[in-house]
């Protein structure tokens, strides 16, 4: 059973990810090497910019990629990854977005570049504006909103509101910032991640297709592969059938306790109060 990838930007020429249909085919044959059997397509879509002629042809390139991908025994299922703003309230009205095919289930995303205050004022009231029209809301690499270090409680706070968490393997492998990286593996901690997946934008590094990479450093680091197995191929797969994620906060014997220990002394979370 592959790794399930339910973000990246595979589909070639449509956004800031793979740029021609030469890379595509690279990236796919790196997807294939790396254990991915399942690719879920997210090309950007932002509220108020996205049209309705754009949403159908970012569908189109997915189905072109759906094609392409048999040919690397890869399943690309459609979706989007969905810039969150002022304007959500008329792009979910008017359905200017993807869901992951055949489900209720949304990846969504905040502008990283703006402050972490922007996002912890703002966030929680666009994701009420998702769940009211019925879809879940996957948060998409929760760690790179919080430039100063995560705030635990804003995690648990969305995560009350029905969302569920998505983490990068470049954060978790250190190929991003230092502060993502530590993001990443205080959540790991906490079990407050549904989703490891790759968010590939190229072929080489640092977004790349490189699940197995990620899979096997994290297990040399003392997680189990079961934790590893639930957030890269079970969870994914249940989404994918429209099944409910499972909750990992309160499974136990998910990681080493050797470890535990070491990473929560070199980590230590930002602590804010939420309602």
């Amino acid at each position: 059973m592959g790794y399930v990838d339910i973000h990246g930007h595979y589909a070639w020429n449509i956004d800031d990810g793979i740029q021609s249909l030469q890379e595509a085919k690279k990236a796919l044959n790196k997807a294939r090497k790396q254990g991915i059997s399942t690719i879920v397509a997210t090309p950007h879509v932002t509220c108020g910019k996205t049209t309705k002629a754009e949403i159908e042809m970012l569908r189109l390139r997915i189905a072109e990629l759906q094609e392409l991908a048999n040919k690397y025994h890869i399943e690309v299922i459609a979706g989007c990854e969905f810039m969150l703003n002022d304007e959500v309230y008329q792009a979910m009205d008017q359905v200017l977005f993807i869901p992951i095919e055949d489900t209720h289930y949304l990846l969504c995303e905040y502008d990283v570049r703006k402050p972490s205050e922007a996002f912890t004022e703002n966030f929680d009231a666009y994701i009420r504006e998702v769940t009211l029209h019925g879809y879940t809301p996957i948060i998409a690499h929760i760690e790179r909103y919080f430039h100063d270090g995560i705030d635990l409680e804003y995690v648990q706070y969305l995560k009350s509101l029905g969302c569920l968490m998505q983490v990068n393997t470049t954060s978790l492998l250190g190929l991003s910032s230092k502060v993502h990286q530590e993001n990443a593996h205080i959540l790991l901690n906490h079990q407050l991640i549904h989703f490891i997946a790759t968010d590939t934008h190229r072929v080489k590094p640092p977004r790349s297709p490189n699940m197995q990479k990620c899979f096997y450093f994290l297990y040399k680091q003392g997680y189990t592969k079961k934790y590893l197995n639930l957030m890269m191929r079970e969870n994914p797969r249940r989404i994918l059938r429209d099944r409910q994620a499972l909750d990992l906060e309160n499974i136990k014997g998910l990681t080493h306790f050797r470890f535990v220990l070491k990473i929560l002394h070199q980590f230590v979370p930002v602590k804010k109060s939420y309602k």
